[in-house]
């Protein structure tokens, strides 16, 4: 059995003063980055990543994948378009995006916003949110410009990462029209008066080919978020939740994402927390499993903006007794940078 264990947010930056890692004690995942051998590579997105594993080429149609990926798996006939909700704020000259991961938004909130939106702008297209922070616009026709994902944009000035291509101005005028639409609407004046930050913008982004062809490299993917879930049901192989590891005969690929969040707020506590939870529930029974026999190959890839990692452990490895556990944090430090060759 082949497993691979893909994990946003594991890469924790290093500097002055201790690292969140090293708060815990972590044998079996300092076991196993002691056996493994590892390499960097340049930065990838999540995204990147799987559009690399599942061999996609071609503008990918992440939108479309994220909806068939959701609880209810909608595939209706149409082209999709992510339309997620946003923070928009000036810092000194600069206009940054910060995503919803922050804002908090309630389902009565993102429900009473669909209303609004389909009422006002119906003649654009159908705008859901199956979850309160993931919303998406459906339109009978394909868009033509290139989006930016939000992933690219979230903290940063949003000017570098406008729409390109052509029928630019319109698709700009309907972020504008929904922009000047939400900071008007009263559930932003009921958060502001609350403390909240306003949802005051849409990020569109996601639009891709129709015919997406895809060359699986597992037999199944265990994930909670919807984009690997929906990438599993386009591509006809088995999907489940990814709670803990269990042996199966089946080449997996399970992508686990709690320790993204806590890296994207930099809140250290729930990111310690979360990386405490793999330990019990991945790295133990994943350790074990090598050593039963089990499992013959383990793949760890830690996808980020600054860097990837990969690391590969073999159930021979295991024999070389004289490799000793190494810590996270003394890994991470061995991060080439980024103005030298990785």
């Amino acid at each position: 059995m082949h497993f691979e264990l893909i994990l946003p947010g594991l890469n924790w930056p290093t500097g002055p003063g201790p690292h969140p890692a090293s708060r815990s004690g972590l044998p079996a995942l300092g076991t196993l980055l002691g056996f493994a051998s590892h390499r960097w590579d340049e930065q990838c997105t999540l995204e990147a990543l799987l559009t690399r594993r599942f061999g996609m080429h071609g503008p990918i149609p992440h939108a479309r994948l994220r909806r068939l990926g959701e609880m209810d798996g909608t595939d209706a006939p149409g082209h999709w378009l992510c339309c997620d909700p946003v923070h928009l704020h000036f810092a000194r000259d600069k206009l940054l995006l910060a995503d919803a991961s922050g804002l908090a938004i309630t389902r009565v909130e993102a429900d009473t916003l669909m209303a609004g939106l389909n009422e006002t702008f119906g003649d654009i297209g159908q705008f859901e949110a199956p979850a309160p922070d993931r919303w998406y616009l459906r339109v009978a026709e394909a868009p033509v410009p290139r989006f930016h994902p939000i992933a690219d944009v979230n903290g940063r000035p949003v000017q570098l990462f406008l729409p390109e291509g052509d029928d630019c101005p319109r698709w700009a005028r309907l972020s504008n029209e929904i922009e000047v639409w939400l900071y008007n609407h009263p559930i932003n004046e009921a958060r502001e008066a609350n403390g909240q930050r306003r949802i005051n913008g849409i990020w569109l982004w996601g639009a891709g080919e129709t015919d997406l062809r895809t060359r699986p490299p597992v037999q199944r993917i265990l994930a909670n978020a919807p984009y690997p879930r929906g990438l599993a049901r386009h591509a006809g192989i088995a999907s489940g939740t990814a709670e803990h590891f269990q042996p199966s005969p089946e080449t997996t690929l399970a992508v686990v994402d709690t320790l993204h969040r806590p890296l994207l707020h930099m809140t250290p506590d729930a990111w310690t927390a979360a990386l405490e939870t793999l330990e019990k529930d991945w790295f133990a029974p994943l350790l074990q499993a090598l050593k039963a026999g089990q499992l013959k190959h383990l793949r760890i890839t830690v996808p980020g903006d600054r860097h990837l990692l990969e690391l590969e452990i073999g159930q021979r490895g295991l024999w070389k007794f004289w490799r000793k556990p190494q810590g996270l944090d003394a890994l991470l430090a061995t991060a080439p940078s980024l103005d030298s060759p990785s």
